[in-house]
C-alpha cells in the first residue's frame, strides 16, 4: 500500500464528515430492534458488484433492523479506503489483507478484518478489440499467452499501489515481464474512467472486478481475456482477496454494532446467491447503471466467490500471505494467526 496524496486524504477526510462519520454512542446506541435509537456506521468503499450484500442488507432494511444506520461513502479506490479507516472517518471499508500487512509492517494494528468478502481475486482483465486481434488472443487462448499480449501496451489502473496496480504486476512479473519497461500502468481513478479510456482507445487494456470489463465486452469494443470471478488464475483462486476491515478499538467499543453488521451482511448475501435477478434490479442506482444484463451476469459470476458467512480460515489466510509474498505483492511474511490480522469475533463464526 502506498501512501495517499494529502489531498485525496483531505478530499475524502471531508466527504465522509459530511456524511455523519461519527459512530456516536457505544454499544447502548446498538441495540437492535425494542426501538433504541440507531447507531451511525460509516462505510468506505468503490462501487462495486462484489459489494451486492452492502447495498441489499441497507436497501432492505436489514441494517436498521439491527439497529444500524449505514452510510457509504464512495471512494476511488483501495487505498482510499485505508485512509479512511486510518483516519477514524470510516468504521468499516473493504479491503485487502496486503493493506493490513503493510500497515502492521510500519508498525500500526490499529486496523483489522472482521468479515470476509472473496475467496479470489476477481479482477477481470480486458483488453481492446483491435488490440486482442492484433495479439492474436481471446479468452480461450492459453493463461500464458493471454498474459505475454501484455507486453507493449497502455494499461490502465486506479491507483498507484491499489489492487489494480499490484496485481497487474504480478500478471506481467509471471510471464517475465518487466512492469516498468514493457508496460506502461496508467493511473486514471474508477471503473468509469477506466471503461471510457479503453472504449476511446486512451489505453489498450484494464483488469477491475466486474462489471465494467464485461460492458466493454457486451458493447464490442473489449475482449475479456482473464474472467476473475472464474477463478481462471490459480495462484490467485482459494485467496483471501478483499473482506470487511474494522478499527480494532472502535469494534472493541462497539461489539454488538459490529457484530449486528456482520450478521446484517450475511442475510442480505444469502440472497445475493439465492435471487440474483431481485438483486440485479436492485442494486443498479447503487452501481450508477441501467445496463441490467451486465450487472445480472456479474451477480450471478460473483456468486462462487463470495464468502457465505463472513467467516476467515486460517489456513487460506496463511495460503494467501504465503503467495502475495511468492508473488513479491508483500516484501515480507505476516501473521496468519487469529487476531493479528484477522478475527472473527464479530461475524459468528
Amino acid at each position: 500500500m502506498k501512501a495517499v496524496t494529502a489531498l485525496a486524504t483531505a478530499a475524502l477526510v471531508g466527504s465522509v464528515a459530511g456524511c455523519g462519520g461519527s459512530s456516536g454512542g457505544g454499544d447502548d446506541a446498538a441495540a437492535a430492534g425494542g426501538g433504541a435509537r440507531q447507531q451511525t456506521i460509516t462505510v468506505a468503499s468503490a462501487p462495486n458488484v462484489f459489494l451486492s450484500a452492502l447495498y441489499v442488507a441497507k436497501d432492505d432494511g436489514l441494517f436498521a433492523k439491527e439497529g444500524l444506520k449505514v452510510n457509504i461513502v464512495e471512494v476511488e479506490s483501495g487505498n482510499d479506503s485505508i485512509a479512511a479507516l486510518a483516519s477514524g472517518k470510516a468504521q468499516f471499508a473493504d479491503v485487502g489483507f496486503e493493506d493490513l500487512a503493510e500497515l502492521r509492517s510500519e508498525g500500526d494494528d490499529s486496523v483489522i478484518m472482521a468479515h470476509d468478502i472473496l475467496r479470489r481475486v476477481t479482477l477481470t482483465l480486458v483488453m481492446r478489440t483491435e488490440v486482442a486481434a492484433r495479439k492474436g488472443v481471446t479468452g480461450q487462448s492459453p493463461l500464458v499467452d493471454r498474459l505475454r499480449a501484455l507486453r507493449g501496451l497502455k494499461i490502465g489502473i486506479t491507483s498507484p499501489g491499489a489492487p489494480t496496480d499490484t496485481y497487474m504486476r504480478y500478471y506481467l512479473g509471471s510471464v517475465g515481464l518487466n512492469p516498468e519497461r514493457d508496460a506502461q500502468l496508467v493511473p486514471l481513478g474508477g471503473g468509469s474512467a477506466l471503461l471510457a479510456a479503453l472504449e476511446k482507445g486512451q489505453i489498450d487494456a484494464y483488469p477491475l472486478s466486474p462489471p465494467t470489463p464485461y460492458v466493454a465486452a457486451e458493447k464490442g469494443f473489449g475482449v475479456v481475456l482473464i474472467d476473475g470471478p472464474k477463478g481462471e488464475v490459480p495462484e490467485l483462486n482459494q485467496f483471501d482477496y478483499t473482506a470487511f476491515a474494522t478499527s480494532r478499538e472502535w469494534a472493541e467499543e462497539n461489539k454488538q454494532a459490529a457484530a449486528a453488521f456482520s450478521r446484517a451482511l450475511t442475510a442480505a448475501t444469502q440472497k445475493v446467491k439465492s435471487r440474483p435477478d431481485a438483486v440485479a434490479d436492485q442494486i443498479l442506482d447503487d452501481l450508477g447503471t441501467s445496463d441490467r444484463a451486465t450487472v445480472l451476469r456479474t451477480v450471478k459470476g460473483m456468486s462462487g466467490a463470495l464468502s457465505n458467512q463472513g467467516c476467515f480460515d486460517q489456513a487460506v489466510v496463511q495460503r494467501t500471505l504465503d503467495t502475495m509474498v511468492r508473488l513479491k505483492i508483500l516484501e515480507e511474511q505476516a501473521d496468519a494467526a487469529d487476531g493479528q490480522l484477522w478475527t472473527n469475533a464479530y461475524n459468528g463464526c
